[in-house]
């Protein structure tokens, strides 16, 4: 299903993927009812972080609210 890409398992591509982010927000959403962020890091094993209050440094991706 997916490449191995520099050496990350199937598994991790999962999970470090956008999709995977956005799946992550939209529970916390629905269970927390305050606004989240989809943060971009510079981390290959954490490319995407969700987050409540993004720093003027974080390149948000998503802003998701209720």
């Amino acid at each position: 299903m997916f490449a191995q890409t520099d050496g990350l398992s199937p598994k991790r591509l999962l999970l470090c993927s956008r999709e995977n982010a956005n799946r992550v927000a939209s529970r916390l959403l629905d269970e927390r009812c305050e606004p989240l962020s989809i943060v971009r890091t510079v981390n290959p094993l954490q490319p995407f972080r969700v987050c409540t209050s993004p720093s003027a440094t974080d390149m948000v991706e998503v802003e998701m609210v209720s």
